[in-house]
């Protein structure tokens, strides 16, 4: 595998309020990413220690159909596909909201969500309101504030909003970030600029509704990764964002050119050819501690997942993860319902999904079935 450090001066257009041209001198890292080989396991003990393993209660009412998902402050919030769990430490079964009520505190499109622990709130990002709605922790509605800009993510700072329509329009340029200005619902938010400028063709049909593009590192900084870009990029406390990595996948790499002048017409049209082919794309699940660099990435349809060490510039990649739990060792497939996710300040978690493989030798989780709601990891690095 070859690193290379480059020095990489980029131009950086704000749309709104900010018509200056400001310019950085950054340094960022390229990673030479090759296609692992189809039996690659990565050891994940070798990087991280397991420091809990949370199994989610599973009865009639907190079945999740996929884990998007997983907040932890005083209680796990898990985002499924329609509706928010809310679980304890212990995996306990407490409520839900679900999408599709009536009313002020009714949602549509369960887009996103994020928590706001110094509050003991959560908000609720709805696409197809385009608002944001505020509850505490036991589910209590509060505000429902009107954002009026259609977003796929968002993410908090003490003092904005960070939001991203992948490649959608949502203000009057084709811009991938958007900056709100403000510090709650209460006051509201207000455009300040945009970042990430792409191609108006690609609003069109490249529209993708996925959960990591944002990932926490620490409070109120963030990394940041869109749809078929090879670019990890991390957002300083004023929301500026600066290219980090460079995911180089070679002859492997996805073209702009693969991805437009095509005559697609939807996001399958993209996916039907990229997938065709023998290129790599669609980095995420982005998880960074102080001396790894842990991501995900496609081909052919397939994940993989790859671990890079800051300290010595070394790669592993692979499809299979070997894990250590509780002196019992395993070996899983890295399947696309598994997670991995930031709880920021060097914390991970990965969703497992249950397998009669392993199940047989966690002995106190022998009562589980495969059909049960996943497990929780939570892991630092050693």
């Amino acid at each position: 595998m070859r690193f290379k450090n480059f020095i990489f001066i980029p131009v950086i257009f704000l749309v709104f309020c900010k018509p200056e041209i400001q310019k950085e001198v950054l340094t960022y890292t390229t990673i030479s990413q090759n296609l692992p080989k189809a039996d690659d396991v990565i050891d994940f003990d070798n990087y991280f220690e397991i420091t809990e393993i949370i199994a989610l209660e599973t009865i009639d009412s907190s079945i999740i159909d996929f884990v998007h998902k997983v907040l932890i402050d005083e209680y796990l919030f898990i985002k499924g596909s329609g509706a928010i769990y809310k679980f304890d430490k212990n995996g306990r079964f407490i409520s839900k909201i679900e999408k599709g009520k009536d009313g002020p505190d009714g949602f549509i499109n369960l887009t996103d969500i994020v928590l706001l622990p110094d509050q003991n709130r959560i908000w609720v990002y709805d696409s197809n309101q385009r608002n944001l709605l505020q509850f505490d922790y036991d589910f209590n509605f509060e505000i429902n504030y009107k954002l009026g800009f259609p977003l796929f993510g968002i993410e908090k700072s003490d003092d904005r909003l960070l939001g991203t329509p992948g490649y959608m329009m949502s203000i009057d340029k084709p811009r991938a970030l958007i900056n709100f200005s403000g510090e709650n619902l209460a006051i509201g938010y207000s455009l300040e600029n945009s970042f990430l400028p792409f191609e108006l063709e690609k609003s069109k049909y490249l529209h993708i509704n996925r959960d990591d593009y944002f990932s926490i590192k620490n409070q109120n900084e963030f990394n940041f990764v869109n749809s078929f870009n090879d670019t990890i990029y991390s957002i300083n406390k004023d929301g500026v964002p600066i290219i980090e990595y460079y995911i180089d996948f070679q002859d492997k790499k996805v073209l702009n050119e693969d991805l437009i002048n095509r005559g697609y017409s939807t996001i399958v049209d993209v996916f039907t050819n990229i997938n065709s082919t023998d290129k790599s794309f669609n980095i995420g699940n982005v998880f960074q501690s102080k001396s790894f660099l842990t991501f995900r990435f496609f081909n052919s349809g397939k994940p993989y997942l790859s671990i890079y060490n800051k300290g010595d510039n070394s790669l592993v990649s692979g499809s299979r993860i070997k894990f250590n739990l509780n002196g019992n060792e395993f070996v899983v497939d890295f399947e696309e319902e598994m997670r991995i996710g930031s709880l920021g300040e060097g914390i991970g978690y990965i969703s497992l999904p249950l397998e009669s493989g392993f199940l047989s030798d966690l002995n106190e989780f022998a009562e589980l079935n495969e059909s049960d709601n996943p497990l929780i990891l939570i892991f630092h690095e050693k």
